[in-house]
């Protein structure tokens, strides 16, 4: 059954999308988390200093007011700053929809209340006998109600870390799932589309071969039903080995499309394979004739409807080309040398083969006669040769010096 490129590659998305607003709501829930700690962190401290004031003796009322007064201060520079810490406590925030803004209205009025008990119990001024056990007794309330309030929030947010714990824990099998389930289809879905590349891409497509993906599908359909010049249909003009254009059906096309008008830039570039002759001494001869065929099927892929492709020689391969201008022209000619530089071909014992092409390549003016432009690239190809092989040799603009 085939399927899309296109749906593949959209579905790869959408599990990439989905996959990371998991994460990003897994960080929230850090986040949270983290805020939680402070959180419990600062009402253990405001626990401890409530405790360290209601301990204070009235013994020194100066020293316990100083005292009473900085640690009060302390005990409302917390509660304030718990307002922050649950501002990130997402969780308890919907969680609790809401109540968690009751829980805090709460806690600041014992400690308002609690402060004004104290401020009460530690005044200065003289009390009698028999008030003092008053006073005392609503400190002692005061701080009371201030512990119970602290550790129902305590009590409460053990519940919501049980919450929080268990969105983490769905969160993360749920990453885990769409990470596991979505990384198996996409290798399978980019190996079957990998292998209908590797196809169309061959050098030796196989025709039998049965393509998975509709894009595949049709770019196999186009390029079988390419057309071919009427001219290559004749034997008489045709490289019996590479079946592709002889020098004589290259004249022959030629001739038939020289009064058109072939582009706003022509050009002509001659390639030839580096080193062939070691290559045919140290392997088979089948294996040459495979390697030449090879090569000029790869020049074919890039021919475009005004080319024309030929093999004029054993090592040499001819394309006329016509493009917008000189850098489109030349870009595509790089574009064949590096395809085949990067083509690995297997030789009879099973090792891989790299092969270079070395071009001449230069400019077809429209009052040039195409045996002189033949013979010009002929010679620009030799100074490629002569330099290393491996580059598309071209005469600078001026015609006065190699490039």
């Amino acid at each position: 059954m085939q399927f899309s490129i296109n749906k593949v590659f959209s579905a790869i998305r959408s599990l990439n999308t989905i996959t990371l607003l998991l994460i990003a709501l897994l960080a929230l829930s850090l986040v949270s988390e983290y805020s939680s700690f402070k959180k419990l962190e600062n009402l253990h401290n405001e626990k401890e200093i409530a405790t360290t004031v209601y301990n204070l003796s009235r013994d020194d009322l100066d020293l316990a007011n100083i005292q009473y007064r900085g640690k009060n201060t302390l005990l409302r520079h917390e509660s304030n700053a718990l307002d922050s810490y649950y501002s990130y406590d997402y969780i308890n925030i919907y969680a609790k929809t809401g109540n968690y803004t009751g829980e805090l209205y709460k806690l600041k009025s014992a400690i308002k209340a609690f402060d004004s008990a104290a401020n009460q119990w530690f005044i200065q001024e003289d009390i009698s006998k028999d008030e003092l056990p008053q006073r005392h007794e609503a400190f002692t309330v005061a701080y009371q109600n201030l512990m119970t309030e602290i550790n129902n929030i305590i009590d409460n947010n053990s519940l919501y870390e049980e919450k929080r714990f268990m969105i983490q824990l769905g969160l993360i099998g749920a990453i885990f799932l769409f990470i596991l389930l979505g990384g198996f289809w996409t290798s399978r879905r980019l190996k079957v589309i990998q292998k209908d590349i590797e196809n169309l891409s061959s050098s030796e497509p196989d025709e039998t071969f049965e393509y998975t993906t509709h894009e595949a599908e049709i770019i196999s359909k186009r390029i079988s039903r390419a057309p071919k010049s009427v001219m290559t249909k004749n034997p008489a003009y045709l490289d019996t080995e590479t079946e592709i254009s002889s020098y004589k059906g290259f004249m022959h096309e030629f001739k038939a499309k020289k009064n058109q008008n072939l582009g706003n830039y022509t050009a002509l570039c001659i390639f030839a394979i580096d080193k062939l002759t070691e290559i045919e001494m140290q392997y088979p001869q089948e294996f040459s004739s495979s390697l030449i065929k090879k090569v000029s099927f790869m020049l074919t892929l890039y021919r475009q409807h005004n080319d024309l492709i030929a093999r004029i020689d054993h090592n040499q391969f001819i394309i006329l080309l016509s493009r917008p201008d000189k850098t489109s022209a030349i870009n595509d000619c790089e574009l064949i040398r590096k395809s085949i530089e990067e083509t690995t071909f297997k030789t009879a014992d099973g090792k891989d083969l790299s092969i270079t092409l070395s071009g001449g390549f230069v400019q077809k003016m429209s009052t040039q006669d195409i045996d002189e432009v033949i013979t010009k690239a002929n010679k620009v190809l030799s100074m490629s040769i002569q330099h290393g092989g491996n580059r598309i040799a071209q005469l600078r603009d001026k015609n006065t010096s190699m490039k």
